[in-house]
C-alpha cells in the first residue's frame, strides 16, 4: 500500500540591497571621533598622544569573494614624545604631527547563525601616505599603532551599526510568518485551507560586482490542509540559521488536498441524486447511499439501489465498484481506473443479469463518479497569486505565474489525499529605496 509522502515545500527568495544603502547607513552610524588616547607607549622611550577623526563620508564597494572595501577620509593629529638619555644627557622633546589620511579598509561581513552581523578579517590595505617619521635620527613608524587602534574601533563601530535601518531578522521573521499563514480555496463544494509548518531557514549573503548585496533566503517546511473551518496556526520563533542556501529564486510547494471519505460521499450522493443507471432496455437502477472507503491502493465505492424492471416487481440490492483513483489530464478530473465490479440483490438471476452487463454499468458509474480537480487547481492558482502576496515594511513579495500539476494521489483509511505541486518564482519589490 502506497503511503502519502510528506508534503515538503520550499521557497527561496533573493532580496537585493543596493550597497549605496549600506554606505548611507554606515555614514550615519560611524561617528566623527574614531579614536583618542594619551601616552601611548611606542617603546625605546617613545610615547605618543593621538587623536583620529573622520573628516568626510565613507565610500564602500564590493570586490570578488564577498570582500568589502571601505575608504575612510580621516585626520591623525598628535604629538610624538621622546625621553632618552643620549651621551650622558637627558633628551626630552615633542614632535607634533597633523596628517590627512585616506586608508582603505577591507573586511568580510556575514550574518551569523544567531542573526548578528559579524565582521571578519578586517585589514587596512593602504593609508594614502606613509606614517613613518625621522625624529632626531630615530625612525618611527606609527602605522602599526594606528592600525591596531583603528581596527579595534572599526570592528566595534561596524558591529554596533549593525545596519540598523535594515533588520535582517525582521525580514526573515516576516517571511517565516507569511509562509505559515493559511490560505483558502473554495471550489466544487470543497473549502480547503492550506498552511505550512516551517522547519528550516537558510541565509546566504553575496556581494555582487554591480554593487549590490543579495540575501538569498530559503524556508523549508511541511504543508498541511484542513477542510471546513479555517485553522488557527500558531506563529513560531525563527530557528538558528542554516548556512546551506541556494543562489536561486523559486517557489516549490506541495499542497496536500485531503478529501475525507465522508466529504467525498456527500459529493457523490449529490452527483448521483436523481441519476439512473440503465442495464438494458427494460431495467434501470436508482442508486442511493453511496459510500467510499480505502481498499488497498484502490478505493471501494458501494451503493444501494432499486432496480426498476418493466412488468416485474422492483428489487433492491447493493453494488460494489473498486477502482484506482487517478487524475485524468484531458478532463481534469479525479477518476477511478482499472474498475472491478460486483452486485448483490439476493436474487441469483438478477445478480447474473447485472453482472453480464457490468461493462455498461461500469462505464456509466465511471462517467458520474468523478471529481472536478481542474477547477480546484485553477482556484488554487488564483488564490496563490492573490493570497501569496506578502507585504512588509521593507518589501512586497508576490508569487509569479505559478504552474500547478498533480504530483500523486494516495488513499488511506480516512481520506484520499491529492498532492498538487505548485512551481513558480517570487517577485520582490523593495520599498526603502523607491
Amino acid at each position: 500500500m502506497q503511503i502519502a509522502p510528506q508534503a515538503v515545500s520550499k521557497i527561496n527568495v533573493p532580496v537585493v540591497i543596493p550597497l549605496s544603502f549600506l554606505q548611507d547607513n554606515l555614514n550615519k552610524e560611524v561617528g566623527s571621533k574614531l579614536f583618542a588616547d594619551r601616552g601611548l607607549d611606542l617603546g625605546s622611550g617613545l610615547t605618543a598622544d593621538l587623536d583620529i577623526n573622520r573628516t568626510g563620508l565613507l565610500s564602500i564597494r564590493a570586490e570578488e569573494n564577498n570582500l568589502i572595501k571601505v575608504k575612510v577620509p580621516m585626520n591623525a593629529r598628535g604629538d610624538l614624545k621622546i625621553e632618552k638619555r643620549v651621551f650622558g644627557q637627558n633628551l626630552s622633546t615633542n614632535f607634533p604631527f597633523n596628517e590627512n589620511l585616506a586608508p582603505e579598509i577591507s573586511f568580510r561581513p556575514e550574518i551569523a547563525t544567531d542573526w548578528q552581523l559579524n565582521v571578519r578579517n578586517i585589514d587596512i590595505d593602504n593609508w594614502g601616505r606613509s606614517l613613518s617619521y625621522n625624529l632626531l635620527g630615530f625612525e618611527i613608524n606609527l602605522e602599526p599603532l594606528v592600525k591596531k587602534q583603528l581596527k579595534n574601533v572599526l570592528d566595534n563601530q561596524l558591529k554596533a551599526a549593525n545596519l540598523t535601518s535594515f533588520d535582517f531578522k525582521e525580514i526573515a521573521q516576516s517571511t517565516w510568518d507569511a509562509f505559515s499563514e493559511p490560505y483558502t480555496i473554495e471550489e466544487a463544494g470543497i473549502t480547503a485551507h492550506f498552511y505550512s509548518v516551517p522547519k528550516r531557514i537558510s541565509i546566504k549573503e553575496e556581494f555582487t560586482q554591480d554593487q549590490n548585496l543579495v540575501l538569498y533566503m530559503g524556508i523549508e517546511g511541511e504543508m498541511h490542509s484542513k477542510l471546513g473551518q479555517k485553522p488557527d496556526v500558531a506563529k513560531t520563533a525563527l530557528p538558528p540559521i542554516s548556512k546551506v542556501a541556494e543562489n536561486d529564486n523559486y517557489l516549490d510547494l506541495v499542497l496536500p488536498l485531503k478529501i475525507p471519505y465522508s466529504d467525498l460521499d456527500a459529493y457523490l450522493n449529490e452527483t448521483f441524486d436523481g441519476q439512473q443507471i440503465r442495464t438494458n432496455k427494460n431495467t434501470v437502477l436508482l442508486p442511493t447511499n453511496l459510500r467510499t472507503q480505502q481498499f488497498g491502493d484502490n478505493t471501494l465505492l458501494s451503493m444501494d439501489f432499486v432496480a426498476i424492471r418493466d412488468n416485474k416487481n422492483d428489487i433492491s440490492g447493493r453494488m460494489f465498484f473498486v477502482g484506482k483513483p487517478e487524475y485524468d489530464e484531458e478532463s481534469q478530473t479525479l477518476v477511478f481506473t482499472d474498475p472491478k465490479f460486483d452486485v448483490d440483490t439476493g436474487d441469483f438471476l438478477t445478480n447474473l443479469g447485472i453482472r453480464l452487463r457490468k461493462g455498461k454499468v461500469q462505464r456509466q458509474i465511471k462517467k458520474m463518479a468523478v471529481l472536478a480537480i481542474g477547477d480546484i487547481m485553477d482556484s488554487a492558482k488564483n488564490e496563490l497569486q492573490s493570497q501569496g502576496n506578502i507585504t512588509t515594511d521593507f518589501a512586497d513579495f508576490s508569487i509569479v505565474h505559478p504552474d500547478l500539476k498533480i504530483e500523486g494521489i494516495y488513499p488511506d483509511e480516512e481520506a484520499i489525499t491529492v498532492h498538487i505541486r505548485a512551481l513558480g518564482e517570487v517577485d520582490v519589490r523593495l520599498k526603502k529605496w523607491e
